[in-house]
């Protein structure tokens, strides 16, 4: 569907308002509609993106979107931009972004673009950008040259050089590929809840051809997100799914984030799976078909992550935090699978992007040829005591990260990403948010006793830089 760009282009080319630079993240852009991000801006990132010199392999350009309020006039307005730039675009509609990054490769495009904010509230909107194969854009692989050219648009304007814009739908293609993989046959009922984010627009799609009795769970797109925020990290967002699995006794829960590339699971008690756990029940599944292959973990992961993939006869790779560098990790070592404790799942089947419905359909067809529970299958991996992510705002996160340095210097240290310190019974890692004034720590040991002594000793050092947030 096309609105008709409903602002004149000589006057976009002209615009003098400024463009905001913070809506340029480590990953993405993303800004809160209309104050931080707007048509004006979409347009010169559009202009921006096709005047960059990342797109090298043609001027084809897939551009997807989610189903926020503000998604259709950032599409007309960066597609108004591309073409100013030469670009021809492919509009897919309403998708999830690893339908995008599908699409960009099975229709051998120069790149691709969706529209979304994610887990992000309904205010906010902004753009994924990636490369030929969906290879990843972010502030250290070029989108910093799409925000150099996006602020000279503002300047100098663009020229149309005859760009197109034609519709294409590809959810018959995508629904095959799932179709071609999977045929499961599970017992167990299952509630899916969408969020009312993009998930809901495909998944019935891709599970009519598989035997699984699921119950749909806000599923109908509505970027006003009326029933909770589309964001399984959050406890409280799965509430409703917890309370849709007390009414089905030993059902499964999942739960999509709003633009489905994240999935989290709830076992038949209603207990979260941590992203990490679900790398190692996995990793096992791609090795058997392929011995002594390649798994990617992120080093916020439990010890029993690598512990798994050895037994499995595999090759266990730690890697930073983040889709852009594990992405690069999977492509430059050949691997086979990997995953992020905040549910991002790769696959080396699906172009080393992450799916959240694939994700789906690999742990329930365990489950089904197991003939086991969730838990069953997840309880022995939870050897140690974990404690998630806790997130603490401080005034400098250098000064808080040195002061906890230097009290562990008779660890093993790692700066690979944030600070690690290693011992033989205990670990952790504090990172700084790319984003906010945070310091991330996740810690493991071996007991919940000593995980919390080590906290404690942890949440002291990093008591004098708190932030002190008035009431």
């Amino acid at each position: 569907m096309y609105a008709e760009y409903s602002r004149n282009l000589t006057t976009l080319m002209n615009s003098k308002q400024a463009l905001n630079e913070s809506i340029f993240k480590a990953y993405d852009i993303r800004g809160v509609f209309p104050d931080e991000i707007n048509e004006d801006a979409a347009y010169r990132i559009g202009l921006g993106f096709a005047r960059s010199g990342l797109l090298t392999s043609g001027k084809t350009l897939i551009v997807g979107r989610d189903m926020r309020e503000s998604s259709d006039a950032l599409f007309d307005a960066f597609a108004s931009g591309a073409n100013a730039g030469g670009l021809d675009i492919i509009d897919i509609g309403l998708c999830t972004t690893p339908m995008l990054y599908y699409a960009v490769n099975v229709l051998n495009s120069a790149g691709g673009a969706m529209i979304t904010a994610s887990h992000n509230p309904g205010q906010y909107n902004g753009f994924k950008l990636v490369r030929e194969k969906a290879i990843p854009i972010g502030g250290d692989t070029g989108l910093a040259r799409v925000k150099q050219e996006a602020l000279l648009a503002a300047r100098t304007g663009g020229t149309t050089d005859g760009g197109t814009i034609r519709q294409e739908s590809i959810l018959e293609r995508y629904a095959a590929f799932f179709a071609q993989r999977f045929s499961v046959d599970l017992k167990n009922p299952v509630i899916i809840d969408a969020g009312n984010g993009t998930a809901g627009a495909v998944l019935p799609r891709i599970l009519q051809d598989q035997q699984i009795a699921y119950r749909p769970l806000f599923f109908e797109p509505n970027g006003q997100f009326p029933n909770h925020e589309a964001n399984p990290l959050k406890e409280e967002n799965l509430h409703h799914l917890r309370e849709a699995m007390k009414a089905e006794p030993g059902s499964i829960g999942c739960a999509f984030d709003g633009d489905a590339d994240r999935v989290c699971f709830l076992d038949e008690a209603g207990h979260v799976v941590r992203g990490d756990l679900l790398v190692a029940l996995l990793a096992p599944r791609f090795l058997s078909e392929r011995p002594g292959g390649k798994i990617l973990y992120d080093l916020r992961s439990s010890r029993i992550v690598p512990e798994a993939i050895l037994k499995a006869g595999g090759q266990p790779i730690k890697t930073r935090v983040g889709h852009a560098f594990i992405k690069h990790v999977m492509r430059e070592q050949r691997a086979l699978f990997g995953g992020e404790l905040s549910y991002h799942f790769y696959f080396s089947e699906f172009f080393n992007c992450e799916s959240g419905i694939l994700a789906m359909l690999e742990v329930l067809n365990i489950i089904a040829e197991s003939g086991r529970s969730l838990s069953e299958l997840i309880d022995p991996l939870r050897k140690y005591s974990h404690s998630g992510e806790i997130n603490f705002r401080v005034t400098s996160v250098k000064d808080a990260s040195r002061a906890v340095e230097k009290s562990f210097g008779d660890g093993r240290i790692s700066h690979l990403d944030g600070l690690s310190v290693e011992y033989d019974d205990w670990w952790f890692n504090m990172r700084p948010s790319n984003t906010e004034p945070l310091l991330r720590l996740n810690l493991e040991a071996r007991t919940p006793d000593e995980a919390r002594g080590h906290l404690t000793k942890i949440e002291g050092l990093v008591a004098p830089y708190l932030e002190v947030v008035p009431h």
